[in-house]
């Protein structure tokens, strides 16, 4: 059976358990980014916040854009995250162990906005409404909550459709293919042939004085190139280690092919959706240690990258001074560096 696009993104990735775990597991390595992010919030008091690559909120401080009563766009290709995010990041518990729930908390308007089951409390006393249901799960989550129409909630491709068109097309343009070598000469020309589909993010121009865009640059090496690999080891098996050899530079260049229109168009949507003096916060990690050589080394891909961004943005270091700009990342495998940069969008 073919695995589509779609089908191939939420398989691996997108069941509730899966996602409770990536945030028991991570949660405390992307506190940096969610400092990082505070500090542009509290800087740039912005009215209106996209977060692309959004996930299941790690990177996010979601419970200040909250209580701020900014208008809130949360963005993800991945099906059903967001809500599973959402769900896991509202509830927490105070010193006396009793839940908290930020939609509840009195600094927000119109809590039923946020959740459809919100029911004003009875009591001063308690920091949840009436109908909370404590869930049996770590971290703590409200088993009655409803998400309402509040945050904007959409599955969309911050690639502004590259990734999804490419990937959309894979399976059609290996059809015939009979050789590795082959499948790489046609998959590389699909990959520049697709720089001309454009699926704009619904988000209205000039609309946006907040972009977070926390390590989606880092995954973008991986999903479309992934699923090509995917497929085309279902079609033709995998390659001998000979072969491998030799397609090496094939694979190098189809990596960087796919890397550099992804960038290029997820700066050009960002772009598109910042209003004149908004900004963009960026991060991705630009160098990985590896332990068995001792030695750091730059992400392939990494110094392209920021020369795109480079020509959409000017760089501002005054919130996140140039000392500040790479930080330590490590979700327990081996540390990263990862680069984090405050972006405004040049004039055109």
């Amino acid at each position: 059976m073919t695995v589509t696009w779609k089908d191939y993104l939420s398989a691996h990735k997108g069941d509730a358990e899966t996602y409770r775990e990536c945030c028991l597991r991570f949660r405390e390595a992307f506190e940096q980014q969610r400092t990082n992010i505070t500090r542009v919030f509290e800087a740039k008091s912005p009215k209106v916040i996209a977060c692309l690559g959004a996930g299941v909120l790690n990177d996010i401080p979601y419970d200040l854009f909250v209580r701020s009563g900014a208008k809130v766009h949360l963005v993800d290709w991945m099906p059903s995250s967001i809500e599973a995010g959402i769900g896991l990041s509202i509830i927490d518990v105070d010193e006396n162990g009793c839940p908290r729930c930020v939609y509840c908390d009195p600094s927000v308007e119109c809590p039923e906005a946020y959740c459809r089951h919100y029911r004003r409390q009875k009591s001063s006393d308690t920091a949840v409404c009436d109908e909370y249901k404590q869930a049996p799960s770590d971290p703590p989550r409200c088993a009655a909550f409803a998400r309402g129409d509040e945050p904007d909630v959409r599955y969309e491709d911050v690639t502004g459709g590259y990734a999804s068109e490419f990937g959309h097309r894979v399976s059609q343009t290996l059809r015939g293919v009979r050789t590795w070598k082959q499948a790489f000469v046609e998959i590389s020309d699909l990959a520049q042939r697709v720089k001309s589909h454009r699926t704009p993010l619904s988000i209205d121009d000039d609309s946006v004085d907040l972009v977070t865009s926390s390590m989606v640059v880092s995954q973008l090496d991986e999903e479309p190139y992934d699923y090509f690999s995917y497929r085309a080891g279902e079609l033709l098996g995998r390659p001998k280690q000979r072969e491998e050899s030799r397609l090496l530079p094939s694979m190098e260049a189809l990596r960087s092919i796919l890397l550099a229109n992804q960038v290029e168009r997820h700066c050009e949507e960002i772009k598109r959706i910042l209003a004149p003096d908004g900004v963009c916060y960026m991060s991705f990690e630009m160098f990985h240690f590896n332990p068995e050589a001792g030695q750091w080394f730059v992400v392939a891909g990494m110094s392209k990258a920021l020369a795109i961004i480079g020509r959409w943005f000017n760089f501002n270091f005054d919130i996140i001074a140039p000392n500040e700009t790479l930080a330590t990342f490590d979700r327990g495998k081996a540390p990263s560096l990862v680069g984090s940069f405050v972006l405004e969008p040049k004039a055109a």
